[in-house]
């Protein structure tokens, strides 16, 4: 008899007829992850049909540095994807899961049927301010040159950088923030007024003391005021305050983050923020033979990187309930963030398990040439792109590895 519910899971796959059709529904990180992974380790064993809402994969990590022209959003075709792992893709978007029988329905009223299921459909951001700029992270972030612009003629003098309540993590203002005090200080302006007003107690505190303390020096050195353990609501007249103090905002153009919800799928099971369930394997809970990874988990912190290490983990136990050589290893988050600022690059390293300790490591040179890292999507992509690292050459970056416990809660963050 199985032991745990992996081998279980292995044992009911094995038994049934081959090759296993696979459906991963998305077309970020998670979603080709997964079907870079699952060829690499089932080969043949499995049949994969990729089903997105886009025609193009892009690395989105990267749009914090396009308003200042020090990098770009990559794009690949899709279809190019699936022609080196051999998968249909299905540009569609699904609409309802039929566990039962063991279907899917798209938005454009096709019927897929699958062995196994993996959701990696993302998550929904949402504006938390009405007179904010929000910048998402998507082609609406273009509108930061209109500040940018502002500035340089004069016309505004104070920003405020906000991090708002709820699902979020607030690593790409800081990068914004920074970015926009190295272009005004380019522009010949010394007199602007930044400020990053943030719940954190204190700068990127997820990461922890030795991080923080590098980023308050990057802030100090850029003229950056901090506002830690802070709340703002916006007022019925368009005026941000902070709570509990009620007192109000000086600066009259506001950067906001936006807030991420699940995405949720009829069929499927979400919490009271849409987001689906997963146990440390990725199966969704409640459902047989249906897996998710990235940003539409319940796990609580949203991060590339980590999107790709929960698809590592569905990607070995799907490979290995196909019958191939593979021992499936538990979703172990491992947190690697890196903060664009504007002149060198430097590596911090600080582990949260095993009594490491808060020992920094020595800076160093970090030559990794992509934000998001992936065991299978960083070398795909610098097979395509080269082995380059352009913000890396001319801008400083703050790369901090953090190991997560699984069950990591109450605080939930986004690393974009």
């Amino acid at each position: 008899m199985c032991s745990t519910e992996a081998e279980r899971t292995v044992e009911r796959m094995t038994s049934s007829h081959s090759p296993t059709h696979v459906v991963i529904a998305g077309g970020g990180v998670a979603a080709v992850e997964c079907a870079l992974a699952l060829r690499d380790l089932a080969g043949d064993r499995v049949r994969l049909t990729l089903i997105a809402p886009e025609t193009d994969f892009e690395l989105r990590s990267l749009r914090t540095a396009e308003p200042f022209a020090r990098d770009h959003v990559r794009r690949h075709p899709l279809k190019d994807l699936a022609a080196r792992v051999g998968a249909e893709l299905v540009v569609d978007a699904v609409a309802e899961v039929e566990p039962e029988w063991k279907a899917v329905r798209t938005a454009g009223g096709d019927t897929v049927h699958y062995d196994a299921l993996v959701l990696a459909t993302g998550a929904r951001h949402r504006d938390a301010f009405r007179h904010a700029m929000t910048f998402r992270g998507d082609r609406s972030a273009l509108p930061f040159n209109d500040l940018l612009a502002d500035i340089d003629e004069g016309y505004s003098h104070a920003v405020s950088f906000v991090v708002p309540p709820g699902t979020t993590w607030p690593l790409p203002l800081y990068e914004l923030a920074l970015m926009t005090a190295a272009e005004a200080w380019g522009m010949g302006i010394d007199d602007l007024k930044i400020e990053i007003v943030s719940p954190e107690a204190s700068p990127l505190e997820l990461f922890g003391p030795p991080a923080t303390a590098a980023v308050v020096a990057l802030l100090d050195r850029a003229g950056i005021a901090f506002r830690g353990g802070a709340y703002v609501r916006e007022a019925s007249d368009g005026t941000f305050v902070l709570v509990p103090s009620g007192e109000s905002l000086d600066s009259r153009r506001v950067v906001a983050l936006p807030t991420i919800e699940g995405i949720e799928l009829a069929g499927v099971p979400a919490d009271a923020s849409g987001f689906v369930p997963v146990d440390e394997h990725g199966r969704v809970r409640g459902l047989a033979d249906v897996y998710a990874a990235g940003d539409g988990t319940s796990f609580g912190v949203k991060q590339g990187g980590l999107a790709c290490q929960q698809a590592d983990a569905v990607a070995e136990l799907l490979a290995a309930a196909a019958g191939a050589p593979v021992q499936p290893r538990p979703f172990k988050p491992v947190l690697h963030g890196r903060l664009l600022t504007g002149a060198n690059a430097q590596y911090l390293e600080r582990a949260l398990h095993g009594g490491a300790g808060d020992a920094p490591s020595e800076p160093r040179l970090w030559s990794a040439a992509l934000k998001v890292d992936g065991r299978y999507l960083s070398p795909w992509l610098l097979a395509l792109e080269g082995d380059v690292a352009p913000a890396a050459a001319d801008g400083e970056g703050l790369d901090v590895e953090v190991a997560l416990p699984h069950g990591v809660g109450a605080a939930t963050y986004a690393l974009r």
